[in-house]
């Protein structure tokens, strides 16, 4: 009776194991009407040879992540990573997929992607996505949400002057900035300091520097940034 349960429980098993392949077929089938050429140069350097500090990617390992069309979700568990240097979204249709060989998301304010817990969107500039870009949301509120754009600022390698300096490598440094959006779609960058963060909400300057001064938080700090907002979203 044993032997015949394990059995049926494997039968089951290999069921599901073919039923899922031509979900996961179709996924990829779906995903390659939005794929386009990837970036692998940038001011006319090689990114896949580059000897670098740092990444131009939010995280250099490809990472599970989700995929919707039109808010509806297209593809799961997609090997997925953040190009933030030039702002392009890479997928592989599998895991074992040499990484040289991934494709770039077509940029659509209609597609939106998932990576772990972070939720980017694609946001176009005066009707255009040439110079749209991708958006961490990491709030929705009633009044404002809370949008962090990931620059990225590239430093060339520079040569060794004398013989008693070092070769330095190329870098990257992170230099995000964060932006509140509207209820009417206007983007707003945030300042990271107190008196010019709070100019933006003219006529509470005073509420909103002394909750910052009285929880002690630091507007250079995620966190605490997330914190303020909410408060100003439910309390202004």
């Amino acid at each position: 009776m044993k032997t015949l349960a394990i059995t049926l429980i494997a039968l089951f098993g290999l069921q599901y194991f073919y039923a899922q392949q031509p979900i996961q077929q179709k996924q990829v089938e779906y995903l390659m009407q939005f794929k386009f050429q990837k970036t692998t140069t940038y001011k006319d350097i090689d990114l896949n040879t580059l000897n670098y500090i740092g990444s131009p990617y939010t995280n250099d390992n490809y990472l599970a992540g989700d995929i919707y069309h039109k808010n509806k979700l297209v593809a799961e568990n997609v090997p997925l990573r953040y190009n933030a240097l030039v702002d392009e979204m890479e997928f592989k249709p599998k895991f074992e997929t040499p990484d040289n060989e991934s494709s770039a998301l077509m940029k659509s304010p209609e597609i939106d992607v998932r990576i772990g817990q972070k939720v980017f969107v694609f946001v176009p500039y005066q009707g255009g996505v040439e110079k749209g870009g991708y958006f961490e949301v990491l709030r929705r509120g009633e009044k404002y949400d809370l949008f962090k754009k990931y620059n990225k600022k590239y430093i060339p390698e520079q040569e060794a002057k004398t013989s008693m300096t070092k070769d330095r490598p190329a870098k990257f440094i992170d230099n995000p900035v964060y932006y509140i959006v509207r209820g009417d779609g206007k983007f707003i960058e945030l300042p990271d300091k107190n008196r010019k963060f709070s100019k933006l909400f003219s006529g509470n300057e005073n509420e909103i520097n002394n909750y910052i001064k009285s929880k002690n938080l630091d507007l250079k700090n995620e966190s605490d940034l997330l914190k303020v907002i909410a408060y100003i979203d439910s309390s202004i």
